[in-house]
């Protein structure tokens, strides 16, 4: 007898991006071993299109609102319309990111509080946006961000030299990395120079000293950019935006067996152990020194690394999670 079939439909604004890549799309062939059929339908600003999509949505009779601020009207339509609906935020979203000023929004925290309150599952990406949604009485499941952690060892170092840093982002977060050109022209200016690898659709301008490696982000080619580094980086400012942020560009790194130097923000100073998979920075000067020290000592750079892919494979990969995620949509849509 033929198990009958529960379709969930993935609703985001970017329906391409890493969050429907890493928080949904990751889970689809378990999801389809389990019964549940995962579409993805964008969410569009027109009126036409969400209604569209609410239509889509009736059909299947689930909805999935990945990290996505619906209007109050558009959640009373869309908890209409399906049996169950599970909201899943990975930002801080009650706040405005960091180009904004990352201050608190009263739109955005009233839009947060009706699509969180309608919805049978709230699905958290970290223990502090868990915080966020208990102080507006809301309960969230914590299920971290994840990537796939290929099998076997990681691929070789490249040949030095020179050594490569590497960072892997998009348009939105570049500034993250821009932030930190003096500390990494420091690094250059006490006798350690560099290439400066991105992996984006956009990249940075930075002093002569830094060459900087363009590589436009692909889904097949990011594995493969990845293995070309000797040294990731993942440097955040301090604010409320930042906390909230769930690491992916570390994990990104550390799955192929590439220690960071990270900023201790937010869930970034879970991922990595100090001195064991990676190095956590507090201020500008620790991050030169884990430059420094990652760039410096091959022997503590390559133990690292191997000890950052074995991290992410009991912690934080797709294989770790992915019987208690089934589980818990499964148990949502029932």
């Amino acid at each position: 007898m033929t198990r009958a079939r529960r379709t969930v439909l993935a609703l985001s604004s970017e329906p391409e991006g890493p969050v429907v890549r890493h928080r949904a799309l990751l889970w689809r062939d378990a999801l389809a071993q389990a019964g549940i059929a995962l579409e993805v339908c964008p969410w569009p600003k027109d009126w036409i299109g969400r209604r569209a999509a609410l239509a889509r949505a009736e059909e299947a009779g689930h909805a999935w609102v990945l990290s996505r601020l619906l209007r109050r009207a558009d959640v009373t339509r869309l908890r209409a319309r399906v049996r169950r609906l599970v909201f899943d935020f990975d930002d801080a979203l009650p706040w405005r990111d960091s180009s904004r000023g990352a201050d608190l929004s009263p739109t955005r925290l009233e839009r947060f509080k009706a699509v969180a309150g309608a919805a049978d599952l709230v699905i958290a990406g970290n223990e502090h946006l868990a915080q966020v949604a208990a102080r507006m009485g809301v309960r969230a499941r914590v299920i971290p961000t994840c990537v796939e952690t290929p099998v076997g060892h990681a691929e070789p170092e490249p040949d030095l030299p020179p050594f490569v840093l590497g960072w892997i982002g998009s348009r939105a977060t570049l500034p993250y990395l821009e932030r930190v050109t003096v500390p990494l022209a420091a690094v250059v200016a006490m006798g350690s120079p560099f290439r400066l690898r991105v992996v984006a659709d956009a990249f940075p301008t930075m002093p002569p000293g830094i060459p900087v490696e363009e590589v436009r982000w692909t889904a097949e080619g990011e594995g493969p950019a990845l293995d070309g580094i000797h040294v990731g980086l993942a440097p955040l400012p301090d604010d409320a935006w930042t906390r909230g942020k769930c690491g992916l560009k570390v994990l990104q790194c550390m799955a192929r067996g590439r220690p960071v130097v990270a900023s201790a923000i937010g869930v970034q100073a879970r991922q990595v152990q100090h001195g064991v998979t990676g190095m956590l920075a507090r201020d500008d000067a620790a991050f030169v020194d884990g430059v420094l020290a990652l760039l410096t000592d091959h022997a503590l750079r390559r133990r690292m690394g191997a000890a950052a892919r074995e991290e992410v494979r009991a912690r934080w990969s797709e294989a770790a999670w992915r019987d208690r995620v089934v589980a818990t949509l499964a148990e949502a849509l029932a």
